[in-house]
């Protein structure tokens, strides 16, 4: 397929991609409000999260972008073609990103204010996000075929998939350059908004 079958295949999947927006960012608004109900949980779940990945601060600055690259790719191909799965895993991976997000971004809004969000993230997360978003509505119109299919209506998985390991070409090239927006260019625009004695959320 070239990139304007590429282009209408994601064209097509309009009414997934608003399914996929809608409960990304009411996942996201409910994380939000949950850590500004409590302030604590931001703290534990950012701590968490950075224990969890503290071992890529130790890597080099490509190999950090590979590890970004890698985790990203990966999230977005097992939300992709583990759709057939009725689409739960789409929904579990879109949900759970959008409340870490909501989460993250209290807690940088409290700390360094809403430009450091910005900075933080708008660069990078202007590509890596939509990319991530779409591929998770191929895995939501995946799991809604299967379900057609097992209804007995006429369904054409084997061409679903044809286009939608098509769309992976795209995908590595947009989250290759995400990860390295978010290693080399994210790091220094931040220096500018970042507060050298932040507050805590718990004073």
């Amino acid at each position: 397929m070239n990139w304007k079958d590429d282009a209408a295949y994601v064209k097509s999947l309009r009414d997934y991609i608003f399914l996929t927006v809608v409960l990304f960012l009411a996942s996201a608004i409910l994380g939000f409000l949950a850590a500004s109900n409590d302030p604590e949980l931001a703290i534990s779940q950012i701590e968490e999260f950075g224990n969890m990945f503290e071992w890529i601060l130790n890597l080099s600055p490509p190999l950090i972008m590979l590890a970004i690259f890698l985790n990203n790719l990966i999230a977005s191909i097992v939300a992709m073609l583990l759709g057939v799965g009725f689409g739960i895993v789409p929904a579990i991976i879109s949900i759970l990103n959008g409340f870490m997000i909501g989460i993250v971004a209290y807690y940088a809004i409290e700390v360094e204010g809403v430009a450091f969000l910005v900075a933080a993230i708008l660069p990078h997360g202007i590509i890596e996000l939509p990319t991530v978003l779409i591929c998770i509505s191929v895995g939501f119109r995946l799991g809604h075929l299967l379900l057609l299919a097992l209804m007995g209506r006429k369904v054409d998985l084997g061409g679903e998939m044809r286009s939608a390991l098509s769309l992976l070409k795209w995908v590595v090239l947009l989250l290759l350059l995400a990860a390295m927006i978010e290693t080399f260019i994210t790091p220094v625009l931040i220096q500018h908004f970042i507060d050298p004695q932040p507050l805590s959320v718990m004073e």
